[in-house]
């Protein structure tokens, strides 16, 4: 695709020399560096509930990239203003999607698909149309594992379908140490605002316009809006929990170990969990203590910071704490920074949280539950949780690095889904696409 060809927004992106600077080449080369996606027809499905995607759009067209999107609910409509490309909506039955999506494949030819996260049943019947048509690399974007500031990104799945165990394996230590990701502030009002807008336009108007849309979550969005409404309410008598829990924490002179507790929605759980429950889960954790853990030590369990507040993991984990008959050894809070523990944690106890991933970084001994892309050998305890209690095996702290390297150079672009760093976010990410490395 030549520049005079592209919408006046890409060409706004492939006018600002941003690529060209980077590169330093001469005439003809530095043409070919500034369209490295020329040839390529990338199709984005779901994403995040914002911005970002019509951003993500316009940066691979400014790189020479065709590019497309098919919609199944109008929040996508909402965040894929004209400009970016194609359109295409598909309002059929959710169980009929992978039939529809072949179609459209056969009929547009993409090189490339683009998603946010592959555990939405459109997602995981995209995938697997790719894989039956081949020459179609699928690119699944999340929230950085390496946080904050940070996108990853992997080729054709994450969590227990995560090539990054195996590739982590294989590899050498020839990555360098990259400079920090400096992110702008996140607000917190700037990312509802975009979520109540993308999942207001579906309550509206799916009725209407996609009335077998299926949505992805456990929750519908009445209901999350109504869970933290009441959490609102509930602001002043959580901060006294919260801080009541942190001061009995650093008071404790004993061991104390972290349950840090996932959104039940979240695929990572739904998908790469134990099988079991968070609850049943918790349950089992909270016996394993009762019955090996030193006397002295004190049991943490943190809800997540996102947490909707309709499931009151506070009282359930208190219940289930008495059930155990370890009351008054547990502290159940809902807000601070987790990282601000570690120095005081014996170990952290996870099904697959991503907090595992920081705490391991930070030298914290790690128990995985689940499946995670970082449960590898000189990372994570591989021993049973019965014994992790007494001797939590600490990360070998070269092999931690070495992750630490690895994931960054190989997995990450600098950027966040909103705010000011969206649109860094965007070009890092079309430049990913494009095979550069590393940013």
């Amino acid at each position: 695709m030549r520049g005079d060809r592209m919408p006046q927004p890409a060409r706004a992106f492939a006018a600002s020399g941003f690529w060209v600077r980077r590169t330093g080449l001469g005439n003809a080369s530095m043409s070919r560096s500034r369209f490295p996606l020329t040839g390529r027809r990338i199709l984005f499905l779901q994403g995040p509930s914002s911005s970002f995607f019509g951003k993500l759009a316009l940066a691979c067209r400014a790189l020479g990239a065709e590019v497309l999107r098919v919609g199944v609910a109008p929040g996508d409509r909402l965040y894929w203003p004209s400009g970016c490309g194609r359109y295409i909506a598909c309002r059929g039955a959710a169980d009929r999607f992978a039939e529809a999506f072949a179609a459209i494949v056969a009929e547009e030819r993409p090189t490339d698909l683009v998603m946010l996260g592959d555990g939405r049943k459109y997602h995981v019947n995209a995938v697997s149309v790719a894989k039956a048509v081949g020459g179609i690399t699928p690119w699944v974007i999340e929230q950085g594992y390496l946080r904050p500031g940070l996108i990853s990104v992997e080729a054709w799945g994450t969590g227990g379908r995560s090539a990054i165990p195996a590739a982590f394996a294989a590899t050498t230590d020839t990555r360098r140490d990259l400079p920090a990701s400096d992110p702008a502030p996140g607000s917190f009002l700037r990312y509802a605002a975009y979520d109540v807008a993308y999942h207001l336009a579906n309550v509206l108007l799916c009725p209407v316009f996609y009335p077998r849309y299926r949505h992805y979550a456990l929750d519908s969005p009445w209901a999350e809006w109504r869970g933290w409404t009441l959490k609102a309410l509930r602001a002043r008598s959580r901060a006294r929990q919260t801080g009541a829990a942190l001061a009995r924490i650093g008071a404790h002179s004993g061991s104390v170990f972290l349950v840090p507790l996932q959104l039940d929605t979240d695929f990572q759980l739904r998908d790469h969990g134990t099988g079991r429950s968070q609850e049943e889960e918790l349950a089992a954790v909270m016996a394993s203590f009762a019955a090996h853990a030193p006397a002295g030590a004190l049991l943490a369990v943190k809800e997540h910071p996102l947490d909707n507040g309709l499931r009151r993991w506070d009282r359930r984990a208190e219940r289930l704490a008495r059930v155990a008959g370890i009351g008054d050894r547990v502290a159940v809070f809902t807000g601070g920074r987790v990282e601000a523990l570690y120095p005081k944690l014996a170990g952290i106890v996870t099904i697959n949280s991503t907090v595992g991933l920081s705490a391991l970084l930070a030298g914290v001994p790690v128990k995985v539950l689940g499946r995670a892309i970082y449960d590898l050998p000189g990372l994570t305890d591989p021993d049973g949780l019965d014994a992790f209690w007494a001797a939590p095996l600490r990360p070998d702290p070269a092999e931690a690095a070495r992750f630490r390297r690895f994931l960054r150079y190989d997995y990450h672009v600098p950027g966040a889904f909103d705010g000011p760093d969206a649109q860094r976010g965007a070009q890092a990410l079309a430049r990913f696409i494009a095979g550069e490395r590393p940013q």
